[in-house]
């Protein structure tokens, strides 16, 4: 199978749009659309729904979208550590994080740091939830994961913790609560709550989120897939999000980050996760590196 129409049908699944499509990969359009055709034809399913004014991934499409991707991550990683292996001239390690806002702001400044520092790895990133992290790094996908401790409960995983956090709420500005230094879960009656789903919220979360709509009947209730997704439902004055404190940032001209009243049964931890296993030799130069990063 060609992996370029792979790619070229990744870059199709975002757009949505033939045209952006073709600008963004340099093609024409019908070269785009006779590649889609040729990819459907390899794999014996449709991977969209097309008419005159829409483009939409069908179910086979929406699946194949969130896997391939970490799959041709690998596979680069994979064939690029081959060509060189003889030679030595340099390692790669495939990183897991979940985009929050936290990450976004200082994963730049770490990965340039981290290759002034060693120039001959090579550094790929992935980006998905808590859980799908968690199967990659299990089947070695990833390397080396970034993610919330009571996510990883595996024997054959290691856990390095970098730092701790708290539930807070996001708030946006013009919220009755807003000004306020801390909440209690009783406060957030007859708010509407912007919550995780299920299948990509971590234990401790997911705990929490019961545990409000026990005691707030009278809230309303929106759910969401990523920590992103909740900061743009929070920006438009949707709702109240609910998540580690670390998830977010705590100056914004969007919203505020308020603390909630909510016993810690023991601190909520935020660290890097690799495989005891692992054999590869840039796992030991990195981790050292994130550790005095973080301090």
């Amino acid at each position: 199978m060609n992996t370029e129409y792979l790619r070229l049908f990744l870059n199709l699944a975002e757009t949505l749009n033939f045209s952006q499509t073709a600008k963004n990969v340099n093609l024409t359009q019908p070269a785009v659309t006779h590649a889609i055709n040729k990819l459907e034809q390899d794999l014996g399913f449709k991977l969209f729904n097309r008419s005159k004014r829409t483009v939409e991934l069908t179910d086979g499409g929406k699946i194949l979208h969130d896997n391939v991707q970490s799959i041709l991550v690998k596979l680069d990683s994979t064939i690029e550590s081959a060509r060189t292996a003889e030679e030595k001239e340099f390692s790669a390690l495939a990183i897991g994080y979940t985009s929050t806002y936290y990450e976004i702001k200082k994963f730049p400044e770490l990965i340039n740091q981290f290759n002034r520092l060693h120039p001959t790895s090579r550094l790929y990133l992935e980006n998905f939830d808590h859980n799908v992290l968690k199967q990659h790094l299990l089947s070695q996908q990833c390397d080396i994961i970034f993610s919330m401790q009571d996510i990883i409960n595996s024997q054959n995983i290691n856990f390095i913790p970098l730092i701790k956090g708290q539930f807070a709420c996001i708030v946006p500005n013009d919220n009755r609560l807003a000004d306020r230094k801390s909440l209690k879960i009783s406060d957030l009656e007859n708010e509407t709550m912007i919550f995780f789903n299920a299948n990509i919220c971590p234990p401790r979360q997911f705990k929490l989120q019961q545990l409000i709509k026990e005691e707030c009947p009278n809230a309303h209730y929106l759910y969401s897939d990523s920590v992103l997704l909740c900061h743009t439902f929070v920006k438009g004055n949707l709702g109240i999000a609910m998540m580690v404190d670390l998830a977010s940032v705590k100056d914004s001209p969007d919203f505020k980050v308020i603390p909630l009243e909510y016993p810690n049964e023991y601190p909520y931890v935020y660290g890097l996760s690799f495989l005891k296993n692992s054999i590869n030799p840039t796992i030991k130069e990195f981790i050292p590196f994130v550790m005095k990063y973080f301090i």
